[in-house]
């Protein structure tokens, strides 16, 4: 069961280092946020409740691979991800893997509902209620709650927070879990799937955000939103593209950067500390990558550099 009541910068403190939370909440202001958050927490499904007088963000810390419901119930909250931010307001809810995220902004007197399932089980809901093999869906990240149907989605969600932790969730559990499962599949709003053109374009939007962001911390899941398709289509665009996963592009062009820097480096510099700049932490997957691509040792070429 998650309970926390955070008033002060020692509870603030108190709630970053217990670990139960995949996420640093940080004020607003200079003041400490003040918030409540409760509800549920377990390795197939969380549900919880936020409430905040002040406002405050959380920034994601460790990502599990899940997908998050948040529908905020009075005032609004923004998610941002690296290819936009997403203004959700009282009366709407918004999807997003959780990779996605980068930061969540409560505004002051939000009170939002949340929810997060494991990816995984929504490819095999996928694949029972399509077929074998079917992609995981790419939902709309934001819709307003006009209709009966995604009315109904939160309404359950709410109801499967209220009951789980009781004598009688341990043998309901897997039931709520379908039940969610299948409204969110059935409900929410999906988008239209790429065409080759669509697929073209996905695959040079990530290529302009890798170069534009190669020096700096890049996950697959960022590149995804940047491009404003799933993972799933990310990853066959570069391979119908490049030839190579979006991983295996990061790499490679990471790779060429090193050698760039060796063949100017006049031996100024070690070796390690230009792999370590590019991201290449472990010295003999790199030399081995290296030598397969130039053919040579990475102190080979740092050496005969004139």
């Amino acid at each position: 069961m998650l309970h926390h009541h955070v008033a002060t910068r020692d509870d603030l403190d108190s709630l970053t280092t217990q670990g139960d939370l995949p996420h640093v909440f940080r004020p607003l202001g200079r003041d400490a946020p003040r918030l409540d958050l409760h509800g549920v927490l377990t390795p197939e499904l969380a549900i919880w409740n936020v409430t905040s007088a002040t406002g405050f963000e959380s920034v994601p810390e460790h990502v599990p691979d899940v997908y998050t419901i948040r529908v905020p119930l009075s005032c609004s909250l923004v998610s941002r991800t690296p290819g936009k931010d997403y203004e959700t307001p009282a009366g709407s809810a918004i999807i997003l893997p959780a990779v996605e995220l980068l930061a969540t902004r409560f505004a002051p007197g939000a009170r939002v509902l949340a929810c997060a399932v494991r990816t995984q089980d929504l490819v095999s809901r996928s694949e029972t209620l399509e077929c074998e093999g079917a992609p995981l869906v790419r939902f709309q990240p934001t819709v307003r709650l006009d209709g009966l149907p995604l009315k109904a989605l939160v309404h359950t969600i709410g109801q499967i927070g209220d009951h789980m932790g009781t004598a009688a969730e341990n043998l309901a559990a897997p039931l709520l879990l379908d039940l969610l499962l299948n409204q969110i599949l059935s409900v929410w709003p999906r988008r239209q799937p790429q065409t080759p053109d669509g697929t073209a374009r996905a695959a040079s939007r990530g290529i302009d955000y890798v170069e534009a962001h190669l020096a700096e911390p890049l996950t697959v899941g960022h590149v995804a939103a940047a491009a404003g398709v799933s993972v799933r289509t990310l990853q066959s665009a570069f391979r119908a593209h490049t030839g190579r996963t979006p991983l295996g592009y990061i790499l490679e062009r990471r790779l060429e950067c090193v050698h760039a820097e060796l063949m100017a480096n006049d031996g100024r510099l070690a070796v390690s500390q230009i792999a370590y700049r590019w991201g290449f932490l472990h010295m003999g997957e790199f030399s081995r990558r290296y030598r397969e691509r130039y053919g040579c040792l990475p102190s080979q070429t740092s050496r005969r550099a004139p």
